[in-house]
């Protein structure tokens, strides 16, 4: 094919040049390379897309900003070098999973600062050897991050959701992290303070037992954690009540251990 210095390619009616322009016509590819392995191709016959397939080896697109005006379809595996930036917030910068794109991870806001991991309908899964939170505290079904005290945070109902099920929970409790030991006094007095009670949880009506927190933060204050509004308890630490129960059993065997001497020595007589 030979170019004429009228801007036209001989007769060749595929390429016209109108001095600003080259055109080529629909559905004819524009190949490259010795191996005629890469082309550029405006199929209109089929799709209506603008083709561009690399060589074997790939395409590579280079520069300081590429952008994508439209929407990255079949790109498997995407591999990116450097950052993925979401510049819009909320779910229009949304990272969707799934085939109903159900499934999301998108920063929700400056005001709120969060970063959002929505499950499907089937919920979000966490897989992995460790799982860790290495700063901050971890909410479960907890709207707010006021409400979100502790290290984990479940909410306040008597629902599933609220419990917490394990083979077995343990403590720390080395006296490397312990200072000023003393023994419980007065056990059987303090646990005889304390008062066990039956009732239902208002917001599923199930029978339950247990104590009052706000009672027990009357006998023992150290383990009962208060609300804002002094009137009210959040919650108390029910293990701890352990140590009482084991030193009062132990107040009250060795009473009994005297009652049995006694008791023996009146037989003898």
């Amino acid at each position: 094919m030979q170019y004429n210095n009228n801007g036209s390619f001989g007769n060749i009616s595929t390429f016209t040049f109108d001095g600003t322009n080259l055109k080529i016509a629909d559905d004819i590819k524009m190949i490259f390379g010795t191996n005629s392995d890469a082309h550029i191709e405006y199929n209109e016959n089929q799709d209506d897309f603008l083709i561009i397939s690399g060589s074997h080896k790939g395409i590579v697109l280079s520069g300081s900003t590429i952008q994508i005006a439209g929407t990255l379809e079949g790109a498997s595996p995407l591999k990116i070098g450097g950052q993925m930036v979401f510049t819009s917030t909320g779910s229009a910068g949304a990272f969707a999973i799934g085939p109903n794109s159900e499934a999301k991870i998108f920063y929700e806001n400056e005001a709120d600062n969060h970063l959002i991991v929505s499950g499907s309908a089937g919920g979000t899964r966490l897989l992995g050897t460790a799982i860790s939170v290495p700063s901050g505290n971890l909410g479960v079904h907890i709207n707010g991050d006021s409400n979100i005290t502790h290290g984990i945070t479940l909410p306040d109902t008597s629902q599933a959701k609220g419990k917490v099920k394990a083979n077995a929970f343990v403590s720390y409790s080395s006296i490397r992290f312990k200072e000023n030991v003393e023994p419980l006094g007065s056990a059987v007095e303090t646990i005889s303070k304390l008062k066990g009670v039956s009732y239902n949880w208002i917001d599923t009506g199930k029978k339950d037992f247990g104590f009052i927190a706000e009672e027990v933060g009357k006998v023992l204050p150290e383990i009962v954690e208060w609300s804002q509004d002094p009137e009210f308890a959040n919650t108390m630490d029910y293990t701890r009540i352990i140590s009482f129960l084991v030193e009062a059993v132990k107040e009250q065997q060795k009473k009994i251990d005297v009652l049995s001497e006694k008791i023996e020595k009146l037989d003898v007589q």
